[in-house]
């Protein structure tokens, strides 16, 4: 068996594209093509007030909810804020009042990024994540033969282990925590022969944040995927006004890759699983073989677009909305699991991470 140690390797990059990859690219270009993508500048050169002025304009112009927000003015928050601009000293001063301007409408996916690649969302719900750090360490520790992680190691972008027997003869557990910039689908596809044997598997997305990129989901999915499916509908932003949207097209699920993994999936989701691991989440439900549990998911499946502010800044819009296959705007919704584990604070403070006791009891026989 591997070490654990590399099986949760940090990602490597390949080079090669398959024929359905190649169809994929084609499929999202399609819709990709009706965003706005020339963003203008405004104010005066290397004024701070200039760039709150820019986040704001960028906002308006590419900002592809605005349908869903209606109690939201978004003129009066420019004015809201737009004295505090006039006397900014810092750009930290800069970065904070953005974040509260943005943080009208309330939508997680609005955000602002360093050069540090730190996101700062403008606005959080503030609902329970199921998940915890520290409690999920000592799971791996446990579930791993012989235990190789030593306190204080976090966790990569992805990793997949096969569980010890002791805990469950033949079980498989993969996780991904961002399906940004950052991650390779090919390298996770390799990360995966780790658990092609195993009669059953674990797919971990609570701690998968951020929004995201809606082709890593789509290439990723294909491991998984047994039957090409409709999965959902997307819909851009396509004018100039604050509610031009485009027509519904629809996103299928598809195969990739010479082998899928098609014995029982339990998928885990939890408030945190947001932006393109929520069409992740979508494609996957297609499945038969697939089970979600967990809690619903934080409702903010639209990826965005990056500008940049200045060498050192990043502004991320959503450039559109998902739907389900239902019709159902997935926009502070999010997605129901199948199965819902309860979770509290007393859990983790127990040491007892609920949702993946619950995912071994439904794999075990």
């Amino acid at each position: 068996m591997k070490s654990f140690k590399r099986r949760m390797r940090k990602i490597k990059t390949f080079k090669y594209i398959s024929l359905v990859i190649s169809a994929g690219i084609a499929l999202l270009a399609s819709g990709i093509s009706g965003c706005i993508t020339d963003p203008y500048s405004v104010g005066e050169p290397d004024s701070l007030f200039s760039e709150y002025r820019l986040v704001w304009d960028l906002v308006d112009s590419h900002y592809a909810c605005f349908f869903a927000k209606e109690d939201v003015n978004w003129d009066e928050a420019y004015q809201k804020y737009r004295e505090a601009a006039t006397n900014l000293t810092s750009r930290g001063e800069l970065v904070d009042l953005c974040l509260q301007m943005m943080g009208e409408l309330q939508d997680q996916n609005l955000a602002l990024r360093d050069s540090n690649g730190s996101w700062m969302e403008s606005w959080n719900q503030g609902d329970f994540v199921n998940w915890d750090l520290t409690v999920w360490l000592e799971y791996m520790r446990r579930w791993t033969s012989p235990s190789l992680i030593p306190p204080g190691v976090t966790f990569d972008i992805f990793g997949a282990i096969e569980l010890n027997p002791s805990i469950a003869d033949n079980l498989g557990y993969i996780y991904i925590s961002n399906l940004g910039s950052g991650y390779d689908w090919v390298g996770f596809f390799s990360e995966t022969y780790t658990v092609a044997e195993c009669s059953g598997l674990i797919f971990d997305l609570r701690m998968c944040g951020e929004s995201g990129i809606e082709s890593n989901a789509f290439y990723t999915c294909g491991r998984f995927v047994v039957e090409s499916t409709l999965a959902y509908y997307r819909v851009f932003r396509v004018g100039p006004g604050r509610n031009d949207m485009g027509n519904m097209l629809p996103v299928l699920a598809y195969r990739n890759g010479i082998w899928q993994f098609t014995n029982p999936i339990v998928l885990l989701t939890g408030r945190y699983t947001q932006g393109a691991a929520e069409q992740l989440v979508l494609f996957l439900k297609t499945q038969q073989h697939v089970t979600v549990i967990g809690d619903t998911t934080a409702g903010f499946a639209n990826p965005i677009v990056s500008f940049n502010l200045t060498e050192d800044w990043t502004i991320e819009i959503p450039e559109m909305v998902t739907y389900t296959k239902d019709n159902l705007l997935i926009l502070n919704c999010g997605i129901a699991p199948d199965i819902v584990i309860p979770v509290s604070e007393a859990d983790f403070a127990a040491g007892v991470d609920p949702v993946l006791d619950a995912a071994i009891e439904m794999l075990v026989p």
